[in-house]
């Protein structure tokens, strides 16, 4: 069992430093869903790993108890293994109730901003499901509710892009909707919100938002020319650069400026196999052993 502890403990440590660090200093993008999936994979499996370390631990001296499994009494566990048993389930309780409270927190945002675009904006007359802004600023973004969600533009964007690059922009922010992008930030933000003192949580969190950028470029393009969402992404880098990333505007400039990639099959079937190893690997080990004893 301690072989065990020790084995999910460093995989929770490689999980919680190197890896993100050496994942995200080469980002890369031609199959964003598979490193999206790698990334989701990192994050769950490396909570795990800890969680399972720590309950091995704590149940450590039932294998050193005589007699039957079903003889043993839990007396057996001394005041620090009650304490492993209670920070395994705390930490367990804790990356738990962080997502459920971030959940409900954002649809309370989200609901509060619903009703603030209702009152500062006005429905478009040319394209569905969309809001106008009067402000001098570029702002684009979307609003999940409903069936179909929202688009909110600015008059300033609008008279900042010729009509074809405004409708790339809303193929974008479409894409966002349709692919529920905000389900995949949601566990990344609630984690980083409960771990902020772990490097890799906000490493992912930004690496997602990155990743979920680039996707919806993907799904825009085959919808509108891909010249056409470059130049918008151009315009907009080049009005805002106080609020837009460079490196994600570059990013998504020199992705738009090349025929969309085809991804790997072979390459993304191996990330689904290690992916799923990552995340299944620390509870199958820590049930193994738990029932062994």
């Amino acid at each position: 069992m301690l072989f065990s502890a020790v084995l999910l403990t460093a995989l929770a440590v490689v999980l919680a430093w190197p890896i993100p660090r050496l994942f995200a200093r080469y980002p890369g993008s031609r199959d964003p869903a598979a490193r999206l999936l790698l990334w989701q994979a990192i994050g769950l499996a490396g909570g795990l790993s800890l969680t399972s370390a720590v309950l091995i631990l704590a149940f450590m001296p039932f294998t050193r108890t005589p007699g039957p499994a079903d003889e043993r009494s839990l007396s057996a566990l001394s005041w620090w293994n009650w304490l492993l048993v209670g920070l395994g389930v705390a930490l367990l309780l804790r990356l738990l109730s962080s997502l459920v409270i971030h959940w409900i927190r954002v649809r309370r945002q989200r609901r509060r901003h619903a009703e603030l675009v209702a009152v500062l904006t006005e429905p478009s007359q040319e394209l569905p499901n969309t809001r106008i802004l009067k402000v001098d600023e570029l702002v684009a973004y979307c609003l999940p509710q409903g069936q179909h969600g929202t688009t909110v533009l600015s008059t300033g964007l609008i008279a900042a892009l010729s009509p074809a690059e405004r409708d790339a922009v809303v193929a974008h922010e479409r894409a966002h909707l349709r692919s529920r992008h905000e389900l995949v930030v949601l566990p990344f933000a609630a984690w980083q919100h409960a771990l902020p003192f772990l490097p890799a949580a906000r490493q992912a969190l930004d690496q997602v938002t990155r990743l979920i950028e680039v996707m919806a470029d993907d799904v825009a393009r085959r919808e509108v020319p891909a010249d056409d969402l470059a130049a918008a992404v151009r315009e907009m880098s080049r009005m805002q650069a106080g609020h837009y990333s460079r490196t994600l505007s570059a990013e998504r400039l020199a992705r738009l400026e090349h025929p969309l990639p085809q991804p790997s099959g072979a390459l993304r079937s191996a990330v689904v196999i290690v992916s799923a190893a990552l995340v299944v690997s620390p509870p199958v080990v820590a049930l193994v052993e738990l029932l062994s004893v």
